[in-house]
């Protein structure tokens, strides 16, 4: 009773502020009885307060989204800036908040979806789940949380429920060593592999939300993610349409932003759709975007969505959609001044990579891996095992701040699956080498290197020596590791490209350039 007494009152404030709801209640007054159960309010149009994890800050920050209801009265086949926004508002908002990370091993769950939860409840969405959330942060998972929630409306007379489906993309600890799991073929094995397990997630979400309405109506879906979870989305968006009918592709709102590609044209039939828009038959680039439901928002400094490359002949769903990186000292200023009413640590605009600065690093990492297949085959599992490592942490390292000696780094790589396989002599011999080789590259880093960044050094530094890795590579790979985590100002081209991937850097680009000054491929303006 409870319940239902909010709901009102949550209705009828809403038609005292926005005079929205008195013709749906009107409406919803024809429909069948069976179908009068209402989830959700409607909501004024405004701009909402939503806060998000900023790992470049350490901390959570906030900053505010403009929505309305009427977004989903239009048809998805046409791109919305403003719903694209309000769409990064809500999956920034969907990372697990930063305070969680410190909380969890004291408290045991601590909230890693309040974020997205007030968001939700700001929007007048209700019912929510959050999949995949609760999945210890050491555990390496070839899955992708998502924040699932909805409403009723009343829309053209007919009953309408927005089912909103934000995939998570920003601190999901160990879940970040499946980024590196490209397999052996058929796409990027974990990110089709989350995909796999998000649809199933989806349908089952959908099934409960009809048991419990009795008919849901009209479904629009509102689908978001952000890096990992951009994958994902793109990728789930082509399965929905082949597979669920009741949701029509011109009601599927797909909006994803620093989405890496996971297919070539080969690769997963099932989850194409819409697939390279970007390009004609022959190769060419097209001058316009193609009709699709399916929108992705590229920052053109941003190394992350290029991390699977167009020269290997990987392309994602729908139209890319490139926002500049400029080297134009009057926008540097105005986007520095707009980011920094986010509060944190700003972001140094002029030290942020370009598209040139993007492009010579895939260079590089193209000459280094060769292929996929000798990625797959030389370094996959290394790389995968090293960024568990820097995901992992024991209590003791969470509440005391304590730096594992070479005996709990011995205990700590025997209990990982392929290390347990070596030899316990190599892997001794490996951690004491690593303790040697951490002090030149903590000094490297510079500045005061935090806790954090001391904690993982020798266990990541040990793992790659166990596989082998050649000593320049580990020492490069675990220097960037180390100096992401410090948040050091960017020095080359590779951390001025990482820094891009913040989800600070995509709300300011959004913010400040009109889409008209999108770009059908990454560019600098200059």
């Amino acid at each position: 009773m409870k319940t239902i007494k909010r709901r009102a009152f949550c209705k009828a404030a809403a038609a005292a502020v926005a005079g929205v709801l008195a013709p749906h209640a009107a409406a919803e007054a024809l429909l069948p009885q069976a179908a009068q159960a209402v989830v959700g309010s409607a909501v004024p149009e405004d701009y909402y307060s939503f806060a998000f994890r900023s790992d470049h800050s350490e901390t959570d920050l906030s900053h505010d989204f403009y929505y309305t209801d009427a977004f989903f009265e239009n048809t998805a086949l046409q791109y919305s800036h403003k719903l694209a926004l309000a769409t990064l508002g809500l999956v920034a908002a969907s990372g697990n908040t930063y305070q969680s990370d410190a909380l969890y091993w004291v408290e045991g769950e601590a909230g890693r979806e309040d974020s997205i939860a007030d968001a939700y409840q700001k929007l007048g969405f209700a019912n929510a789940v959050y999949a995949g959330y609760q999945c210890s942060l050491n555990t390496p998972v070839d899955t992708a949380g998502c924040a699932f929630a909805q409403k009723t409306l009343v829309q053209d007379g007919q009953r309408t429920t927005i089912i909103a489906a934000m995939l998570r993309g920003v601190g999901y600890g160990a879940e970040w060593a499946s980024n590196l799991h490209v397999g052996e073929g058929g796409g990027h094995y974990g990110f089709v592999t989350a995909a796999e397990h998000f649809f199933e997630d989806l349908q089952d979400y959908l099934k409960k939300a009809e048991a419990a309405a009795g008919t849901l109506g009209t479904i629009k879906l509102w689908l978001g993610g952000y890096s990992r979870g951009a994958a994902v989305a793109n990728l789930t968006a082509a399965r929905i349409r082949q597979q669920l009918p009741q949701i029509a592709q011109e009601n599927t709102f797909v909006y994803t932003f620093a989405a890496p590609a996971a297919l070539t044209a080969a690769d997963r039939p099932d989850l194409q759709a819409d697939y390279d828009n970007d390009h004609t038959a022959d190769g060419g680039l097209k001058t316009d975007w193609d009709v699709s439901n399916i929108f992705n928002i590229i920052s053109s400094g941003d190394i992350v969505a290029r991390v699977m490359p167009e020269e290997w002949g990987y392309h994602r769903n729908g139209n890319d959609r490139f926002l500049p990186s400029t080297a134009y000292q009057n926008e540097l200023d105005d986007l520095s001044i707009i980011e920094n009413r986010m509060g944190g640590v700003p972001l140094r605009f002029d030290q942020l990579a370009t598209k040139e600065d993007v492009d010579s690093v895939i260079a590089a990492a193209l000459a280094f891996c060769k292929s996929a297949a000798n990625y797959h085959e030389k370094y996959e599992a290394a790389f995968m095992d090293m960024l568990q490592c820097a995901f992992t942490l024991s209590e003791k390292e969470a509440a005391e701040g304590v730096i594992l000696d070479d005996e709990a780094v011995m205990e700590r790589l025997r209990s990982m699956e392929n290390i347990r396989k070596m030899s316990w002599t190599k892997v001794l011999r490996c951690v004491m080498t690593a303790s040697a080789m951490s002090r030149p590259i903590l000094e490297q880093v510079g500045a005061i290197v935090p806790l954090r960044a001391q904690q993982v050094v020798v266990p990541v530094l040990a793992v790659g020596l166990c596989y082998e890795v050649e000593s320049d590579v580990l020492r490069m790979l675990v220097y960037y590791i180390l100096s992401l985590m410090s948040v050091n100002s960017p020095a080359d081209s590779v951390l001025r490209a990482a820094f891009c991937h913040y989800p600070e850097n995509y709300i300011t680009l959004m913010e400040y350039y009109d889409p008209a000054e999108h770009g059908m491929e990454a560019y600098t303006r200059k």
